[in-house]
C-alpha cells in the first residue's frame, strides 16, 4: 500500500459518528456549530479543506436539509443532519440529500441518525479491509459507479405513480355517426414545430 493509501486508512479508521446521546442538545450558535461539526468530520476531508461556511448552513436550512434554527441556535437535531450531510455531500445531489436525510414514516430523527452511523461504520470498514485499491481511475469509477446506483434507488422511490390517460371513446353526432378523437399525447410525443 502507498504512502496517500496508508494516510486515507489511518484517517478513515480515525472517522468515528458521534453519537445521538454525545450531540449536544443546549443549543449552538453558527461558530460553536461550524466548530463542532468540523471537529467530527475533518477526516473526511483533504487538510485545509473546508467543511461547512456559515453561508453553506443558511442554503441548507433554506433549502430544508436542516431544521431550522431556534433563536439562531442549532440543536442536536440540526446537528446530527448537519454531520450527515458531510458525508452525503460529497457523492449526492441536493435533491439525493434531502431524500436521505428525511426519516421514513414513523422513524425518529435519532433513529434514522443511528442507523446511517451504523451503515458508515459497515461501508468504511468494508472499504478499509479491500484495501489496497489498484488506482485512481479504478476509485474514480467505482465512485461514479455507485453515483449511478444511488441516484437510480432514489429516482425510483420519488417517480410519480403514473396517470392512466383514457383515450376518449367515440363520440355521438346528431347524425348518429361515430366521430373519432384523435388519441391524447404525452409532451414527449407532440412533434416539435
Amino acid at each position: 500500500m502507498n504512502n496517500r493509501q496508508e494516510l486515507f486508512a489511518t484517517r478513515l479508521a480515525a472517522l468515528s459518528q458521534t453519537p445521538w446521546e454525545q450531540i449536544p442538545d443546549f443549543g449552538l450558535y453558527m461558530d460553536q456549530v461550524i466548530t463542532f461539526v468540523e471537529r467530527q468530520c475533518k477526516p473526511l476531508f483533504m487538510d485545509g479543506e473546508r467543511i461547512f461556511t456559515p453561508a453553506m448552513v443558511n442554503n441548507y436550512v433554506k433549502f430544508g436539509l436542516v431544521n431550522r434554527p431556534v433563536d439562531k441556535k442549532y440543536g442536536r437535531e440540526q446537528l446530527a443532519q448537519l454531520m450527515m450531510i458531510c458525508v452525503l455531500k460529497q457523492s449526492a445531489s441536493a435533491e439525493g440529500m434531502k431524500a436521505l436525510l428525511r426519516p421514513q414514516e414513523g422513524v425518529s430523527l435519532q433513529a434514522h441518525y443511528e442507523a446511517f452511523c451504523q451503515t458508515v461504520r459497515e461501508i468504511f470498514t468494508t472499504l478499509l479491509k479491500a484495501m489496497p485499491f489498484p488506482s485512481p481511475m479504478h476509485c474514480a469509477v467505482q465512485g461514479a459507479a455507485y453515483l449511478f446506483l444511488c441516484n437510480t434507488l432514489l429516482a425510483t422511490q420519488q417517480e410519480p405513480k403514473a396517470e392512466t390517460v383514457k383515450t376518449p371513446k367515440a363520440e355521438e353526432k346528431p347524425s348518429g355517426k361515430a366521430v373519432s378523437q384523435p388519441p391524447i399525447q404525452s409532451p414527449e410525443e407532440v412533434p416539435a414545430p
